[in-house]
């Protein structure tokens, strides 16, 4: 598993790529931990597979970040990574996007008129 990182409206977006299981789960979320960033997206749109370590991974860095105010959001989830999500009812856990964009502008405040 690889982890790329840019920067959308100020916002960590976290891109990994391949598989997100047992071996690489602690990886995932020491990148999702690290860094001053309180709010993070993290863009599934090329991770082929993820098992239960990479989603305790997940888990368990949502409640770090949302107990210092922050949050994690998903994007483009697909196909087997979605089933996940949904089989062990995580996709009630998280705000979910079909894009990358999307979430990022998720995190703007809400502009009163």
């Amino acid at each position: 598993m690889r982890i790329d990182q840019q920067v959308m409206n100020n916002i960590c977006v976290l891109i990994p790529r391949g598989r997100i299981d047992a071996v690489s789960a602690p990886i995932f979320q020491e990148q999702l931990t690290t860094g001053d960033d309180d709010n993070k997206v993290v863009d599934f749109s090329d991770v082929e597979f993820m098992d239960s370590s990479g989603l305790g991974a997940l888990v368990a860095s949502t409640r770090r970040l949302r107990a210092q105010h922050g949050d994690i959001k998903i994007a483009c989830l697909y196909d087997k990574v979605r089933r996940t999500f949904e089989l062990t009812h995580a996709d009630r856990l998280f705000d979910i996007y079909d894009d990358t964009e999307a979430a990022v502008r998720s995190f703007a405040p809400e502009k009163s008129e």
